[in-house]
């Protein structure tokens, strides 16, 4: 039987000033994530430190990428955020198996919260999320829009990604809709954190890029940022 979902009234959508406000923030989040990757990589042995979680993956063997999602599922559902990992993972696993890696890592994480949500602690979290601006806000954007809310609101994290997983699951979403949506903004978004992770370490490490992973780079920047812009514009004129 569906669950049903938590009522909230509809929000009125923000005012054109608003909107037009509003794309700043996360090109200065991002900016603030570059300047703290950098210092960090020159105060910080990183060196030291990957080595030391190759050696715990290269102990697991064929393992290594199961024990990875599992770390990351149970991580993230406990509220941790999935960002190190990510970044983390192609040093583990090199870029092609670490995008597989952290996309079926980030849909299962995904995709329990919701499940755990709506079918195992509905009440724990109605009463603690429910009440709040943010999440009555989102709940009545994606009951009318969820193909547009969904996937902007993965690119733009305008909540902890484990809050917003336990917050769909008390929307009147349906789980494959939301299995959709999620994945669309999920796996560009995972592969661009991983083939940066790894451009960015071997251009101040060592000095050289790759030009094939630029060209990858490049292109899910452009599909993540298209993704973005046509969401945020359409639902801009409903």
């Amino acid at each position: 039987m569906r669950a049903s979902p938590v009522r909230m009234s509809p929000t009125p959508l923000p005012d054109a000033r608003a909107k037009r406000r509003r794309p700043v923030w996360p090109f200065v989040g991002f900016g603030i994530f570059v300047l703290g990757m950098v210092i960090l990589g020159r105060f910080v042995d990183l060196n030291r430190h990957i080595q030391i979680a190759q050696a715990w993956t290269g102990a697991l063997g064929a393992l290594a990428p199961a024990a990875y999602i599992v770390v990351y599922v149970v991580a993230t559902l406990l509220g941790a955020p999935g960002t190190p990992f990510t970044l983390l993972c192609p040093f583990l696993f090199g870029v092609v198996p670490a995008i597989a890696i952290m996309i079926v890592a980030s849909v299962l994480s995904a995709v329990f919260g919701f499940l755990i949500a709506r079918y195992f602690a509905r009440d724990a979290f109605v009463e603690r999320l429910g009440g709040t601006q943010t999440y009555r806000r989102l709940a009545a954007l994606v009951e009318q829009h969820d193909w547009l809310v969904i996937p902007i609101v993965r690119i733009l994290p305008v909540a902890p990604f484990t809050m917003v997983n336990y917050g769909f699951g008390l929307t009147g979403i349906t789980f494959w809709r939301y299995f959709l949506w999620s994945s669309v903004a999920m796996i560009p978004t995972d592969a661009l954190l991983v083939m940066s992770a790894d451009l960015f370490y071997d251009a101040t490490t060592y000095g050289q890029v790759a030009w094939p992973l630029i060209v990858g780079v490049i292109t899910t920047a452009v599909l993540v940022a298209g993704l973005l812009v046509v969401g945020r514009k359409t639902l801009a004129r409903l």
